[in-house]
């Protein structure tokens, strides 16, 4: 799989400017997490994609699909992915600035096989914090739950200029103290509207 990514000290700044025991959907709130995997995978138009297998301090697990939207910096449409920067972010947050794709077995607790993936080398086994929204929405009639990534910090809950500054880390106390739940427009309308095509999903991910 080729993969290109660039390092952007611009884009990690941008991002932040606008950052204001279980399994499954994460409550919304601030988390400190394990990345277990980090997951490629293309959508069926091409574009890369990156499903992080996740484990919280207090050991919820659980997997972030398709976070970012697509981990390039256009959709193959040509549309910019207004999720870049918080990729770039995530990346910095884990101190990673490049992406080696590297086979991974994803096995169950007794041994057993789930699927072989693609992970980033990188990512593996790195420990950050990231604020986590659960979103509501309403597909195909069903209502349905999924966490989003709002914004990531270090290890020590810093961002890239508090890191880089030596700056205490505050933002973060700040996003915590807004942070709600997301609702989309068809949630909001409780199926009466009709619901909006959804970003495309990976292909064949777990």
């Amino acid at each position: 799989m080729e993969l290109n990514f660039d390092f952007s000290e611009d884009e990690v700044i941008e991002a932040e400017s606008f950052s204001g025991g279980g399994y499954g959907v994460l409550d919304t709130g601030i988390y400190e997490v394990t990345i277990n995997h980090a997951a490629l995978d293309k959508t069926a138009k091409g574009n890369n994609t990156i499903s992080l297998g996740i484990t919280t301090s207090d050991g919820h697990e659980t997997t972030i699909y398709s976070a970012f939207g697509t981990i390039d910096a256009t959709w193959a449409s040509g549309t910019e992915n207004y999720g870049y920067k918080d990729f770039q972010a995530f990346m910095s947050s884990c101190g990673a600035k490049t992406i080696t794709p590297t086979p991974y077995t994803l096995k169950k607790d007794d041994g057993t096989v789930i699927k072989e993936l693609s992970v980033v080398k990188e990512l593996h086994g790195k420990k950050c914090v990231l604020a986590i929204q659960k979103e509501l929405d309403v597909y195909n009639g069903q209502e349905k739950e999924r966490n989003l990534i709002h914004s990531s910090y270090d290890e020590k809950g810093r961002t890239y200029l508090e890191a880089k500054g030596n700056l205490p880390a505050e933002k973060k106390d700040k996003v915590a103290a807004r942070l709600q739940d997301k609702l989309s427009k068809a949630y909001k309308a409780q199926g009466s509207a009709p619901v909006e095509e959804e970003p495309e999903e990976m292909t064949g991910l777990l």
